[in-house]
């Protein structure tokens, strides 16, 4: 597979690519989800999932490493059959839709009971898209430098959620092991789910220059930063909020930040959720782009632009659908399903797989 000069990006920019495409809603939800669990030991539970993640990016970057110039839809076809690996490919390109799908739902919801009270839910999801649809057509090499800068967001989020901290008290987190170990890897299961979106390495990896040693730490690095991230910013809201009141509250951290404010700045939450916003969007995004990648080599001869218009249009029906707290709480369900078997399971068999065809292969030479 040839990658034009303009789609190269650098190491640096894969590590920001993977940041901000596994950084999204799940922020704002996960310190709840997280305490009703493993109680104090939440944050122990997102640094779990972290590490769990670490493997399976290990196993996704081994499997790339195996065919260093395809893509996911071009080596399917390689282990398993062209028949077969294009029906795979088209699964994925499903999962990729109905992740950004998803992410769309859960971001339409919270801007919704946030901000926009009276908006439409149309019209967010077409304005949302819109901003989405312009940035996804270009090369990769753009969307990366627009995911650099973007990065810094952030930054800003976790120095706006240090603020904080003058209201905390550690004594809400212990006894730490409170729930139990058992509990607690139970949360980090649970965990995994909001750090998604580092499978955009077996799509972008041939399109990064270098060595593939210095891309899987580029890829482990980006990862890394938003496992620390997460977990800080669930460690912060166990220890501003107590047990008996975090029950109540399914975004914690932007209750913790609407108590605040300054003579020049009264919704620090605001704030935050601004540049939530941005950082969900361009998650939202690299879901978009994976999935026109795929539709782009299957149906228009490599050119992913062509398929941006009705992948769009896919992405804001599932998202119109999942108005129910019903359908949400389904699709929530579906993406843990698709998870568990094609970013965790497939892969790892389709890595055995392509080394028992280079040992065939060998012995029949």
């Amino acid at each position: 597979m040839m990658i034009p000069e303009k789609s190269r990006i650098t190491q640096g920019q894969f590590m920001f690519f993977v940041i901000q495409s596994q950084v999204g809603v799940g922020v704002l939800s996960l310190p709840h989800k997280m305490q009703a669990i493993a109680k104090g030991g939440g944050w122990i539970s997102t640094l779990i999932a972290g590490l769990i993640v670490q493997v399976i990016i290990l196993i996704l970057w081994a499997l790339c490493r195996r065919f260093p110039s395809d893509t996911l839809f071009s080596f399917l076809p390689k282990i398993v059959g062209k028949l077969i690996g294009n029906l795979l490919g088209l699964i994925y390109i499903g999962y990729f839709l109905f992740s950004a799908g998803f992410v769309l739902t859960i971001f339409a919801d919270v801007i919704g009971k946030w901000v926009l009270l009276s908006t439409p839910r149309w019209a967010l999801l077409m304005l949302t898209l819109l901003t989405c649809m312009y940035l996804v057509k270009e090369n990769l090499r753009v969307i990366a430098r627009l995911f650099v800068i973007s990065s810094l967001s952030i930054l800003v989020m976790l120095l706006l959620s240090l603020i904080c901290y003058f209201n905390m008290s550690l004594d809400y987190i212990f006894p730490i092991t409170e729930a139990g170990w058992g509990k607690i890897f139970e949360a980090a299961n649970e965990g995994l789910f909001p750090l998604s979106g580092y499978e955009v390495i077996i799509v972008i990896y041939p399109f990064v220059e270098g060595k593939s040693s210095g891309k899987l730490k580029a890829a482990s690095l980006g990862s890394l930063v938003i496992t620390l991230f997460y977990a800080f910013e669930v460690f912060t809201s166990l220890v501003i909020f107590s047990p008996s009141v975090m029950p109540a509250i399914s975004e914690p951290l932007l209750y913790m930040l609407k108590g605040f404010s300054f003579q020049l700045i009264q919704r620090i939450d605001l704030i935050f959720l601004s540049l939530w916003v941005f950082v969900v969007s361009t998650a939202i995004v690299s879901w978009i782009y994976m999935a026109t990648t795929g539709l782009g080599r299957l149906f228009h001869r490599g050119e992913h632009k062509k398929a941006v218009p009705y992948a769009v249009l896919l992405v804001f029906i599932l998202a119109m659908i999942a108005q129910d707290p019903s359908i949400t709480a389904l699709f929530d369900r579906m993406f843990k399903i698709f998870h568990y078997t094609l970013v965790m399971g497939l892969p790892l068999i389709l890595l055995i797989l392509s080394y028992l065809i280079r040992t065939r292969r060998v012995k029949s030479g």
